[in-house]
């Protein structure tokens, strides 16, 4: 991951990005959470500006983030889908890292048959050209029509992805399985679920909420698996009102 520069005191929101996204993945989110935090969008290896050569691994993905974290109080964690993979694993083996935990259209496990014939998907996929691939998944992917902006920044960082790094992600982000972990997280933990989202039923949703210790779940409506792209506003409220309502629980207990 790209290492984020300090900019203020405030706390810090990180925004990790899904499978075969990168940072544009949050331009909805940043002005807006940027009026009460300093806001990181940290990438992941092989995806937009980052060099890939070989994994990534779940540690992989943790160790990254601790280097991109180094000297940083505790963080906001905020990741969709494979994002929500990264920021799960973070926040179990560096609990004391995590201000608070919010987990979006992602999961802990999939079955092995769906995990199975989503990684032989994405291998049969790229066959024909990233830039095919990327038309497929958002043709399958989105529930709305978005702005010509984000289709074209989630079309571009996708066409744009080396296809065996697109596929070792892939690979780690579908046969991952981070139920072990759960009871580990510590910190206070937010679920969102798109309300179309048929990528990651809601159900995979309930068993991350049943699974860490005082999480709740949040459904986005009218929004399937990118829902902080396809219902920006309610999404960014959901996630910021959260995010507030820790700061200000965290003020009163030092107080």
């Amino acid at each position: 991951m790209s290492q984020p520069t300090r900019t203020t005191d405030r706390p810090a929101v990180v925004l990790l990005h899904s499978l075969g996204t990168d940072r544009r993945l949050w331009r909805h989110q940043v002005p807006a959470l940027a009026a009460d935090h300093d806001v990181l969008t940290p990438e992941a290896r092989g995806h937009g500006g980052q060099p890939w050569t070989s994994g990534p691994t779940t540690t992989d993905w943790v160790d990254d983030l601790a280097a991109a974290l180094e000297g940083r109080g505790p963080v906001h964690l905020v990741g969709l889908s494979m994002g929500g993979l990264q920021a799960v694993a973070f926040a179990a083996a560096h609990p004391q890292a995590v201000r608070s935990l919010v987990v979006a259209n992602s999961f802990a496990h999939l079955p092995d048959d769906v995990a199975q014939a989503r990684v032989a998907a994405a291998t049969a996929g790229v066959r024909d050209g990233m830039a095919a691939y990327a038309d497929r998944y958002l043709e399958q992917t989105l529930t709305r029509r978005v702005d010509d902006a984000d289709h074209d920044a989630l079309r571009g960082a996708i066409a744009s992805m080396h296809p065996q790094a697109y596929l070792q992600a892939a690979e780690t982000t579908f046969r991952a399985d981070l139920r072990p972990s759960l009871t580990g997280i510590t910190a206070p933990c937010l679920v969102v679920a798109g309300e179309l989202d048929e990528k990651t039923p809601l159900a995979r949703s309930e068993e991350l909420v049943a699974g860490i210790d005082g999480a709740t779940l949040a459904v986005v409506p009218a929004a399937g698996h990118l829902s902080c792209i396809e219902n920006p506003g309610a999404f960014t409220s959901t996630v910021r009102g959260f995010l507030h309502a820790v700061d200000a629980d965290q003020v009163r207990g030092a107080a």
